[in-house]
């Protein structure tokens, strides 16, 4: 099992910080991994429906899916990615917290098949780059 919980104040405001989050056609301007999304995408995503994402590549995958499961306006929007044997369940929870907003980026990954032989690897890495794009998205949006 592989988990990562990441957060950051950002000085906006808790509907700008939501909106720019739920569009996943942001997402390649702060979340390194991610090369594109489609231009014609849901701007807040829709419970039950797959968006196709394309990353950078990784171990010889570059296309990827991002199913949302659960979409609270304003507040959380949890996804089900994912890109060939990885699957991690990704959620991003907007808060009010003073006269910004904290924003929490959770991965919650169990590997299976061979991608456990890399469960110790992911466990180191997963941390690390999470802290990287919740660190993107606040100089993004503070910028």
């Amino acid at each position: 099992m592989v988990k990562s919980s990441e957060s950051v104040v950002i000085a906006k405001p808790v509907d700008e910080v939501f909106a720019f989050v739920a569009d996943l056609r942001n997402e390649p301007s702060w979340h390194e991994d991610v090369a594109s999304v489609p231009e014609d995408m849901d701007p807040v995503p829709v419970a039950g429906t797959s968006y196709p994402v394309k990353f950078k590549p990784f171990m010889g995958k570059t296309d990827g899916v991002f199913t949302a499961v659960e979409v609270e306006p304003g507040k959380r929007i949890v996804y089900n990615a994912a890109l060939g044997s990885i699957a991690p369940q990704v959620t991003y929870d907007v808060a009010a917290e003073g006269s910004g907003t904290r924003f929490t980026r959770s991965v919650d990954m169990h590997p299976k098949g061979l991608a456990m032989l890399m469960t110790p690897m992911m466990a180191l890495m997963v941390p690390r780059r999470n802290k990287v794009f919740v660190g993107n998205l606040k100089r993004v949006l503070e910028s």
